[in-house]
């Protein structure tokens, strides 16, 4: 048992997140994470051919940030720089997703450029969000902190592997106060899910001065044995990166390698519940009721696209460009 960890055991279905002693009292009691849209792959357009739809969102992220205990509002890539400040400006966390997006150029590598400097702009005036990257997300926000690209190819598709964590675990943001229910299962199972052709070595996060703004949480070790950072957090600020997909663990079914077992949900729903109560300490709002009920997801319908195309996702919500017509799903 960890040195400063809290020493209680509780079952996966009933775990409470506590926060450190010095935070500060939650506020928020309906907190927003927005969740960055990104472009279709080809077999969704094609699937999906003349009903007008541009990007998406897997389903599995709505839900797993539902199931934290907050509601869902999408970010859709491709809009001018008013429209993010808004959106920063009234949510209380923001996802960066996985999928194959270019990190470099495009859609959501700009809309993240942009909502990541908008996130430290906001921090420098006292008002911190939430952020959190997974998978492709993380490879962005290690992109964005670094002086040049910090990537480097890993073979880790369709595997579950465990975390291996770094010293001072116990002044995690994130892990700090996590029963050691959930720290065993994640160092000493295969409980994380990962599917990412590329990944940030130590060497090159300390050559591209990431270490500047982020510490590393934990490494991982892909097929060949190449050891990766799996779990990062900002030094300062509530924004984290996962290389290793939480989401897939309660609501992804396509691949036998991601776990699902109670162990395992337990651990990756626990990690949701803390980035929601962090999202809770922001008390952001948008301009009124009716404005807020526009941006929800509710507004749309997922559709379940396994049954279209071969995909990794079971279901996605389809987005139209709002300035070329009707942005809702039939």
């Amino acid at each position: 048992m960890m040195e400063g960890r809290v020493k209680f055991i509780l079952p996966a279905c009933l775990l409470v997140v506590t926060v450190h002693a010095a935070a500060v009292t939650a506020v928020n009691k309906k907190p927003i994470i927005g969740i960055l849209t990104q472009d279709m792959s080809e077999g969704m357009m094609e699937a999906l051919a003349g009903l007008g739809y541009k990007w998406y969102i897997a389903s599995s992220y709505v839900k797993y940030f539902e199931s934290g205990g907050a509601r869902v509002v999408p970010i859709l890539v491709e809009q001018d720089e008013v429209y993010y400040r808004k959106i920063v400006s009234s949510v209380n966390g923001i996802v960066f997703p996985g999928g194959g997006s270019s990190i470099r150029s495009g859609p959501y590598a700009d809309a993240g450029r942009t909502l990541y400097n908008l996130v430290l702009e906001k921090a420098e005036q006292g008002n911190e969000i939430a952020m959190i990257g997974i998978c492709l997300g993380f490879q962005m926000l290690m992109y964005l902190a670094a002086v040049s690209n910090p990537l480097t190819s890993c073979n880790a598709k369709d595997v579950a592997d465990p975390l291996f964590f770094k010293p001072g675990l116990e002044n995690s943001q994130i892990f700090g106060e996590a029963p050691d229910t959930i720290i065993k299962t994640l160092a000493q199972s295969n409980s994380t899910s990962n599917f990412h052709a590329y990944c940030v070595t130590e060497t090159k996060f300390m050559e591209k001065n990431v270490n500047e703004s982020f510490k590393i949480i934990s490494t991982s070790f892909d097929k060949d044995g190449v050891e990766y950072i799996s779990t990062v957090e900002h030094k300062t600020l509530p924004i984290y990166g996962l290389q290793w997909h939480p989401e897939k663990n309660l609501f992804e079914w396509v691949y036998g390698s991601i776990p699902h077992t109670m162990e395992a949900v337990g651990a990756a729903q626990y990690v949701v519940n803390v980035f929601v109560e962090k999202a809770r300490q922001n008390n952001q709002k948008f301009s009124d009721v009716n404005e807020e009920a526009e941006m929800l997801i509710y507004n749309y319908d997922s559709i379940y696209i396994r049954r279209l195309i071969i995909s990794s996702f079971m279901e996605c919500y389809f987005f139209k460009d709002e300035k070329e017509g009707d942005s809702y799903a039939p």
